[in-house]
């Protein structure tokens, strides 16, 4: 009985369904600070309510996982909580360097401080994805998860050569390369869905 409530409730809550839902609530809030030409804080602060997706959608992947393994990986409860403070951390991050430069429009050694804050959360980021990799006894769980990463850096590559090459010829405009890093967590999550659709 039990196994069955989880079952149900694990196809109720897909961790799909809530990438989705915050994948279009982060650009979705993104593109309506833009429409509504909100100043650098308020565009921050309405990113704060999508970011509150993340819980539902860790919580639900972990009830898939114990649906579909019979347990929930020490190492994978480890890597979401690390990723739950590299997010936020990097969301505070780019929150306090903005408002630092809007406000005292720094120069020198610390506008390339107040620049490098918001990477510093993604180096640990990183770290979090090759410290599960080494954590994850499991080999199959280790090889979906390896398999989805690598399905994430084809994309990026794929992604980051056309556009590359698009905007040397004058075709396309000019993205930032802080974007390789959102492109390649979408393709991380389309690995996933991909094995999923394969039956891996």
């Amino acid at each position: 009985m039990v196994e069955v409530e989880i079952n149900a409730e694990s196809r109720l809550n897909p961790p799909l369904l809530w990438g989705i839902a915050f994948v279009v609530a982060m650009f979705g809030a993104g593109i309506f600070a833009r429409w509504v030409d909100l100043n650098s804080f308020w565009s921050m602060a309405i990113m704060i309510p999508p970011m509150l997706l993340l819980f539902p959608m860790v919580k639900s992947g972990q009830r898939r996982q114990a649906a579909v393994c019979g347990n929930v990986s020490p190492a994978i409860n480890a890597y979401n909580r690390r990723m739950l403070i590299w997010s936020f951390a990097y969301v505070a991050a780019l929150f306090g360097a903005i408002s630092i430069h809007d406000a005292i429009k720094p120069t020198g050694p610390l506008l390339w401080l107040i620049a490098i804050l918001p990477a510093l959360p993604i180096l640990y980021f990183v770290w979090a994805l090759g410290r599960y990799l080494v954590e994850e006894t499991d080999e199959y769980i280790r090889m979906k998860q390896v398999s989805a990463a690598l399905f994430a850096t084809g994309v990026l590559l794929v992604l980051a050569t056309v556009w590359g090459f698009l905007e040397t010829f004058g075709v396309v405009i000019h993205v930032p390369t802080w974007a390789a890093v959102p492109v390649w967590a979408i393709g991380l999550g389309l690995g996933h869905f991909y094995n999923k659709v394969r039956g891996v």
